[in-house]
């Protein structure tokens, strides 16, 4: 019995011994897990962005006095084209299209022809292809008339052309006028 104790009691002083040798590596442990949530993770963030689950944004339009009159006195419509791409990872670069792009998808909303915000909800966005791109989504945006009144575009607006979380975070804003004004377009990213 005496034995056991001192065999015991042997065990529970070299516990006792490390026990703060233990508490010290823990909270290292503890302290360097945060660092890398905190500090190393949002670094990661940056150099990859993350595929995005949802792809629909709002853009605002707004006309001329002159593209606003033509318009409506025509009742001519307004179609929002959004064009979602990536950059080919290097695997899927035989199914990129001739500009070395992947298609993701092309939706067109048609709205009556005035100014105001449009939603473009994102639906034809093909999400198997994500895994052919390296990178964020891109997303150009075009505006023109619907073509029903003339079966020529009118409308000379200004377009976007960049990242989708941009045009998410920050709703472009894109102006039209009528081609005849010869209004400078805006590269709006």
């Amino acid at each position: 019995m005496p034995a056991y104790r001192i065999c015991m009691g042997g065990h529970l002083l070299y516990v006792e011994k490390y026990r703060e040798a233990f508490e010290m590596m823990r909270r290292s442990l503890t302290a360097g897990f945060f660092f890398a949530v905190l500090f190393v993770a949002p670094l990661h963030a940056q150099i990859e962005e993350a595929k995005p689950l949802v792809f629909a944004f709002d853009v605002s339009i707004t006309l001329s006095q002159k593209a606003a009159a033509w318009l409506k006195a025509h009742r001519e419509s307004i179609v929002v084209s959004a064009d979602y791409t990536g950059a080919p990872k290097p695997d899927a670069e035989g199914r990129a299209n001739q500009i070395g792009t992947i298609d993701l998808g092309v939706e067109n909303v048609e709205v009556i022809g005035a100014a105001g915000l449009v939603r473009v909800t994102g639906t034809k966005v093909d999400g198997r292809r994500l895994d052919w791109i390296k990178g964020p989504v891109m997303l150009n945006v075009n505006l023109f008339s619907g073509r029903h009144a003339n079966g020529d575009n009118v409308l000379a607006c200004d377009f976007f052309d960049g990242k989708l979380s941009s045009a998410v975070k920050k709703t472009p804003e894109l102006r039209c006028s009528l081609i005849a004004e010869q209004v400078e377009m805006k590269h709006r990213h």
